[in-house]
């Protein structure tokens, strides 16, 4: 029996159980929050690494040992078997996370090739296939196996998310809504995904264009204060739509549990640098929306229907895009608005000590991203294997 074959007989013993095993599951109440129980505009950055074996650089089955071989709490198992996440704790500046991160890759990719295991960060793998990757043995993915079915078992994607402590939980929701339309900005910076299946695919995140394919994805819905968002998400939960918050994979969601926005829109990164450079990013971002709000300031809706179509060209085109400019008819390139913002969130970046980090995001700007260089190796005759070979080089480095 194959790997796969095997897989889908568990999915379908699990089908007709899979709505009562998620209601089984105690659920957190959203409005246990803990937004303004630590210090603010603290960050964390989650990882998720693809493992892949050592004698064909394909995806393999290898996070349990690998897990079990490190033995920090801080390297965990994801969705599928060739996924690893790392997660860093709380720090008040990217110096602390990238310190933290890079430790922790470290220890992955060490411990990992003891076990014959290659270790690379990018949003998919160029020519592995998703379905023929088995699940991770958890009550929680079978409950998304039996809910979510062929979507899921696509899921072979790899996400990087960044959690920046807010005060309080109205504020949270505003500071989400005030940043919307500078989300496809940081999906245009974070491009890491060019290939699919064995091809190019036209687009500089593929990730994003699988990821959508689950519910609850993509941009949040309109909230107009944290108690609006956890009235409609108590609807669904006692619905037995889903058995708590985590289930929702917006872009942008406001995180009860850790007191944080979180920013799950960034393709994972080959490069550890460039993974605390967007950190920083996003950090500044959230003290910049946050700081105004302190003010006094309240921000309009978000036109979800410019930053969808922003979302999508930054998707298909990375830095190249033509945006669309909300503020006229015309279109913007992605470079100069990557510039623009870099600009005005220049002020709180130095403030949270992440100077640094915009300035080697402008200089990501100037010469691209890593789709930009998976792509422009294969145009130069480059095999994929080549190209997961730097990959794997990169992420050690």
């Amino acid at each position: 029996m194959t790997r796969g074959r095997a897989r889908y007989i568990l999915e379908s013993r699990e089908e007709e159980t899979g709505m009562q095993s998620a209601q089984s599951v105690k659920a957190v109440p959203v409005q246990d929050h803990r937004f303004g129980a630590g210090a603010e505009y603290t960050l964390g950055i989650e990882e998720e690494l693809m493992l892949m074996d050592v004698r064909d650089l394909a995806l393999t089955a290898g996070v349990e040992k690998l897990v079990a071989a490190v033995g920090d709490d801080r390297v965990k198992p994801e969705l599928m078997q060739c996924q690893v996440e790392v997660a860093t704790s709380p720090h008040a500046t990217v110096t602390g996370a990238e310190e933290e991160l890079r430790d922790l890759r470290a220890q992955v990719v060490r411990v990992g090739a003891q076990l014959g295991l290659r270790v690379a960060g990018a949003g998919t793998h160029p020519f592995s296939l998703p379905e023929f990757q088995p699940f991770t043995v958890r009550d929680r993915y079978r409950e998304l196996a039996a809910a979510l079915r062929y979507p899921l078992r696509r899921e072979a994607c790899f996400g990087m998310h960044v959690h920046v402590a807010v005060a309080d939980a109205d504020k949270a929701l505003s500071v989400i809504e005030g940043m919307l339309a500078d989300l496809p900005l940081l999906l245009a910076l974070s491009t890491s995904s060019p290939f699919w299946r064995g091809e190019p695919t036209g687009l500089h995140s593929t990730r994003t264009v699988v990821f959508q394919s689950l519910p609850r994805s993509g941009l949040p819905p309109v909230f107009e204060s944290y108690e609006d968002y956890a009235r409609a998400v108590e609807q669904l939960i006692r619905a037995g739509a889903f058995s708590d918050h985590s289930y929702l994979w917006w872009d942008v969601r406001p995180h009860p549990r850790f007191g944080t926005v979180e920013v799950r829109i960034l393709d994972v990164q080959p490069s550890a640098g460039d993974s605390v450079a967007l950190a920083g990013l996003v950090q500044a971002l959230v003290r910049h929306y946050g700081r105004r709000y302190d003010e006094g300031e309240r921000f309009p809706l978000a036109d979800r229907f410019v930053v969808g179509e922003n979302r999508w060209l930054a998707a298909r085109h990375g830095l190249h895009a033509h945006f669309v400019d909300p503020r006229s008819d015309t279109h913007v390139t992605a470079r100069r608005s990557v510039e623009q913002l870099l600009e005005r969130v220049a002020d709180d970046a130095t403030a949270l000590g992440a100077a640094g980090a915009l300035d080697r995001l402008a200089a990501m700007n100037a010469a691209g991203t890593s789709a930009d260089r998976q792509l422009a190796s294969t145009r130069g005759g480059a095999s994929l294997r080549t190209v997961v070979e730097s990959l794997v080089e990169e992420t050690r480095s």
